[in-house]
């Protein structure tokens, strides 16, 4: 049960840090502060 526990939680979390991402992204493109992002950077913000 705790193992269940925890892998919900893990999944969770990294679905949370997606949205933020994409949303902290959204912001620096409309204000011109980024002009491409790539995925490796996604991947790495994502493995924290």
């Amino acid at each position: 049960m705790s193992n269940k526990l925890r892998y919900f939680s893990e999944l969770i979390a990294s679905f949370m840090i997606e949205i933020e991402y994409k949303k902290v992204i959204k912001k620096l493109k409309k204000y011109d502060l980024i002009a491409d992002v790539d995925d490796q950077r996604f991947h790495h913000f994502s493995s924290l």
